[in-house]
């Protein structure tokens, strides 16, 4: 009997992921696009839908009395093994469901992340969570109090294209700060630069943020470093007027809106493209910053392009690669460690150094240090702004000292 039912189980598995591989758009990308939808199960009162900006959710199924499947696909594959969900439910009547999270792609699923607003959010409780287990071939699965006001089901806490439009639209009122257009998505979605401080100052620090869409702790952390930077601190004021600060906070507003796990439309890792720039997106960020780098005198300082991961890391040169300032890297991070002596955090001199990402072409275009400053999926929201706010003013200390003594 036990047999039958784990067959029964599979079977009904393999056709939802056959039905989700029929529910794409037709679009003109080589990214299949899931489809925006309802699903409305009527006898039970429950529906599910993805129908907003940054969902992803690419079926669902209701498998027996108060279970469903939801099935989670990425935009494409190979691809990096941190799932991306983000759906809503909501029932004709308060009631308890049982969410199971099928992955057509390997990987982890995370705890939910919880809203009844899409504004406040909080973690499920851990006692309502059973994690996916391959030695029992069970999948991972959410207790959900669901009712007739939509509950948001999360991967991460979300940081949308809104989100971050009215950061750049309100740093942008400062007289100080200047944004930008410096080019389109695939599908038409502006690529935005802000530029912080004296206009006429010829020195420059780069920073790049959300080419992967679901690392939203770097976009945390890229906010509250730029922030920091358009203080009105002396030591803030002192570094704009020698420094501009040029950000472009999402390089993939595409892969953001669409709820990708990594990918542009054209089916691309961005952060894979700093070489071939085969991507419109990509072509725009290096057309932008090389453009800056041919004014008269100008020189850049440092790179930084955020992100996130399984836990906080540098990814840097190694300290005998020569950059300008000398030995930046080594003297910033030990400032950290120094403004935050519990702060545990990694650095890595050998990640990926023979791939075409950013941190690499930044380093051999402009002789600067090119760092990916990456954050935990999972450090809240609160440390990383924290820890982001200390690590700009570490900075701005070493490079100010150093435009004083030249």
């Amino acid at each position: 009997m036990n047999k039958l039912r784990s067959f029964i189980f599979l079977a009904f598995i393999a056709l939802v992921i056959l039905e989700d591989s029929a529910v794409c758009s037709e679009m003109p990308f080589k990214v299949p696009l899931q489809t925006r939808k309802e699903w409305n199960f009527e006898k039970e009162g429950v529906q599910f839908s993805n129908n907003f900006s940054g969902a992803r959710l690419n079926n669902c199924a209701h498998l027996q009395d108060n279970i469903y499947i939801a099935t989670i696909s990425p935009e494409n594959s190979p691809i990096n093994q941190s799932p991306w969900y983000a759906f809503k439910i909501s029932s004709c009547k308060k009631q308890t469901i049982e969410v199971r999270f099928l992955l057509t792609h390997p990987g982890t699923t995370s705890k939910p992340i919880i809203s009844f607003d899409g504004k406040e959010f909080k973690a499920l409780d851990k006692k309502l969570w059973t994690q996916e287990s391959s030695e029992n071939k069970t999948l991972a699965s959410a207790l959900l109090e669901v009712g007739p006001n939509p509950l948001w089901v999360f991967a991460h806490q979300p940081i949308s294209l809104d989100d971050l439009d009215l950061w750049s639209n309100t740093l942008a009122k400062s007289p100080s700060t200047k944004i930008t257009t410096i080019g389109k998505s695939m599908e038409g979605r502006p690529i935005k630069q802000l530029a912080l401080g004296n206009p006429d100052a010829t020195n420059f620090i780069f920073i790049l943020g959300r080419q992967h869409p679901p690392e939203v702790t770097g976009s945390v952390g890229l906010m509250s470093f730029v922030d920091t930077i358009a203080l009105n601190s002396p030591l803030s004021k002192t570094f704009r007027h020698s420094f501009q600060t040029i950000v472009i906070p999402v390089v993939n507003p595409d892969g953001v809106e669409h709820g990708h796990w990594r990918s542009t439309l054209g089916s691309v890792d961005p952060n894979r493209d700093y070489g071939p720039f085969t991507q419109i997106e990509t072509r725009a960020v290096r057309d932008a910053l090389t453009t800056i780098t041919k004014q008269p005198k100008a020189r850049v300082y440092l790179f930084l392009d955020f992100h996130s991961t399984s836990e906080d890391i540098f990814y840097t040169q190694r300290d005998e690669d020569q950059t300008f300032p000398l030995l930046f890297t080594k003297r910033w991070l030990k400032g950290i460690q120094e403004h935050f002596p519990n702060y545990a955090f990694k650095r890595d001199a050998e990640h990926n150094e023979n791939l075409p990402t950013s941190k690499t072409w930044a380093y051999k275009t402009f002789g600067s240090a090119g760092i990916t400053y990456e954050f935990g999926y999972n450090t809240s929201f609160e440390k990383v702004r924290a820890i982001a706010s200390g690590a700009a003013e570490e900075m701005m200390k070493i490079l100010v000292a150093e435009t004083a003594s030249r």
